[in-house]
């Protein structure tokens, strides 16, 4: 059950049925024609069918995959009914061991790359593992890159933004913003589309989506600088969108609330900073990430933007 509310900005705001992922699965489809589902039983094994469509051996890119959102995501793709072919990344090499073991065990199709993301080497050597993974034969298009979900982020959180240190500042920016930036940048020429004989548009496009927060949207205890790289990726994938959008690339942002993951888990432990969070919540729910097919018992429900600047904007 999903509501939507159009303003001018054309920001939707959505609230969501137990899970964040439904609101993902929404806006990755690769085809130009996005379809809604109106309910999901999210409890039922066949959750994937009917909820989004992709072309049979789809490969996706998701950054920080063992963990959190990433987790989610990747298993979502993996567990799908259409054979998605994924890559994803993480710096703890035995973390990512474990979990590509464990989503193999389930049949899902994904490989990894041990990678830091916001260094330059890391995002060389990832790259390398993307060209290894679109060009085996049996890819929905040989050769290219279908989906590039842009996951990674961390953040730092003081008592002030006077209480952050030039260090503080830079590792944010570098690992939020600058990886997710100089990485787009790197996948751009396998993610666009040939336009049509005569036309000015492309059949057949490729998806970026980019995992946001309302942190972005709004004034919130986040901490100033990882509000700042999420307004600015707000802001970069409504650009991206127009710039990309005639080369067959759709992008769009996903800003979710909190979400009940180990980062966020820091700060909603704490029963007082939990309290705060709550109340700017109507449903006084937090949300949560599924571990595979395992839902947690606790109904929740979030609230959330979603940027469809590539369907509904350009």
């Amino acid at each position: 059950m999903i509501e939507i509310m159009n303003n001018s900005t054309k920001i939707y705001r959505i609230v969501l049925l137990v899970e964040f992922i439904f609101i993902f699965s929404l806006c990755i489809t690769t085809t130009t024609t996005t379809t809604v589902v109106s309910s999901v039983n999210a409890v039922n094994a066949d959750h994937h069918v009917n909820r989004w469509q992709l072309p049979a051996k789809s490969t996706a890119l998701v950054t920080g995959g063992t963990k959190g959102i990433g987790y989610a995501i990747v298993s979502e793709l993996g567990l799908s009914p259409f054979g998605c072919k994924i890559l994803t990344c993480a710096r703890n090499e035995n973390e990512l061991t474990d979990c590509i073991n464990e989503w193999r065990e389930k049949g899902c199709d994904v490989r990894g790359c041990v990678a830091d993301v916001s260094t330059t080497m890391g995002r060389e050597i990832l790259m390398e593992a993307v060209k290894v993974l679109i060009n085996e034969e049996d890819c929905a298009t040989p050769g290219k890159l279908d989906i590039l979900v842009n996951n990674v982020g961390t953040n730092i959180r003081r008592q002030s933004s006077i209480d952050y240190t030039e260090e503080d500042l830079e590792f944010i920016m570098k690992t939020n913003f600058k990886s997710f930036f100089e990485l787009t940048k790197l996948c751009h020429p396998y993610l666009v589309r040939d336009k049509m004989v005569g036309e000015c548009y492309c059949q057949q496009t490729s998806s970026v989506v980019n995992i946001g927060s309302v942190a972005g949207v709004t004034c919130m205890k986040s901490g100033t600088p990882y509000a700042a790289t999420k307004a600015a990726m707000n802001q970069l994938t409504g650009n991206w969108a127009c710039e990309w959008g005639p080369l067959g690339i759709r992008v769009n942002c996903v800003a979710p609330w909190y979400i009940n993951t180990a980062l966020a888990q820091q700060v909603l432990q704490n029963e007082e900073y939990k309290k705060t969070v709550l109340e700017r919540n109507t449903l006084w729910k937090s949300g949560r990430t599924r571990r595979g097919c395992c839902v947690s018992r606790i109904p929740v429900l979030t609230r959330c933007c979603l940027y469809n600047w590539s369907d509904y904007q350009c």
